[in-house]
């Protein structure tokens, strides 16, 4: 049994959402006008297209080498894949906190409008003053553009600067997204030797336009670059007239020794483009990233990031903004890292256990 109120208030809602409509004396109705709404097409038949697309593709990014997942990987029970954040880890209460101050009216007519280039100037500000510093890393707002992660970055980056006559060199091994963002605009890609020390500067860098490093954690061998190969590395674009793009790639997760501060921090001439990530830290699906450069070139950044998306989410931002702000992306970050170091030492020591025979090279830290 219902009671005959709550049937009133139900047709009332009906009627108010416009799909039904009361007649006095007579009853409800469906509303007419919804079906008239609606656009008549016959339902489609099983033809074969005849149109051969392989003569309109200029680009095929399916034929590039991809890390292949199978679509219900984090099922598994022991899920090894890189770069991965353990949603267990995942701060739920301060993200919910975020959430609902950002859906408070006043915020919602903040990050509703349409604000078609413009980044949060909160997060922004945040980045500004709270993240870059903790990277040795000092930037003025007009050179901070914020974007989809970090492989958005390495995209724009890749469209302004890039064309066929141009050589990029990267890390052999190295991230297989940015390699196939590189190959997409010129075939001269330049692989580099890693070592104990993280890539080895010197004649591999000769004729490069642009060289591409993941300094902090190197990807996939995780080592870390050395400080003299770093002043190396800067000494040798000055005196080439190479950029380098730095990936500041799990900066976070360096477990063995101090900290070391961002490639960008020890660039006195403007030849560092730095990419950095929130996501990799908070959740990969969030997908917010950003990168400093001088003011000219995220002018153009910015200009063609609008042409592609206009702006990462505005209430996204604002949430990060104030999980920023309030300090919960520095506890959580301080809970990663003792987390994830704890499950790296018994990593090791199992492998040296149960694979007495196996040389192990030793990592410095990460995610993985």
């Amino acid at each position: 049994h219902v009671a005959r109120n709550t049937v009133v208030l139900a047709y009332q809602h009906l009627v108010d959402e416009g799909f039904l409509v009361a007649r006095e004396r007579s009853g409800y109705y469906v509303n007419e006008d919804i079906l008239r709404d609606r656009v008549q097409v016959a339902a489609p038949t099983a033809t074969t297209s005849r149109i051969k697309w392989s003569h309109y593709l200029r680009f095929r990014p399916t034929v590039q080498r991809n890390l292949s997942k199978p679509a219900n990987w984090q099922q598994y029970p022991y899920p090894f894949v890189y770069g991965q954040i353990d949603p267990n880890l995942f701060p739920t209460a301060e993200w919910r906190e975020c959430c609902r101050d950002a859906a408070s009216i006043a915020a919602i007519h903040a990050w509703s409008s349409d604000r078609i280039d413009q980044d949060d100037p909160e997060l922004v500000e945040q980045i500004h003053t709270r993240v870059l510093p903790r990277r040795g890393v000092w930037a003025q707002p007009d050179e901070i553009l914020v974007t989809l992660g970090a492989q958005q970055a390495l995209y724009l980056i890749a469209d302004l600067l890039l064309t066929a006559r141009h050589t990029v060199a990267m890390e052999d091994p190295g991230y297989p997204d940015a390699r196939n963002i590189f190959t997409a605009r010129t075939a001269q890609v330049q692989p580099l030797t890693v070592d104990r020390q993280g890539l080895v500067p010197g004649p591999g860098l000769s004729g490069c336009q642009y060289v591409y490093v993941t300094p902090s954690h190197q990807f996939p061998t995780t080592v870390t670059l050395s400080r003299e190969r770093r002043e190396l590395l800067l000494a040798q674009a000055i005196k080439d007239g190479f950029l380098v793009i730095e990936d500041d790639y799990e900066s976070e997760f360096n477990f063995r020794g101090e900290p070391t501060p961002a490639l960008k921090s020890l660039d006195r001439e403007g030849v560092v483009i730095y990419v950095g990530s929130l996501s990799k830290t908070l959740a990969p699906g969030l997908r917010m990233g950003f990168m400093v450069a001088p003011a000219e070139f995220i002018r153009e950044a910015r200009a063609l990031r609008r042409l592609m998306t206009r702006h990462p989410p505005a209430n996204n931002q604002l949430i990060v903004a104030q999980f920023l702000r309030r300090g919960y992306h520095d506890a959580l970050v301080r809970r990663l890292s003792h987390v994830l170091k704890d499950r790296w030492q018994a990593m090791h020591t199992a492998l040296t256990q149960h694979l007495p025979g196996w040389p192990v090279n030793p990592s410095f830290g990460g995610s993985s």
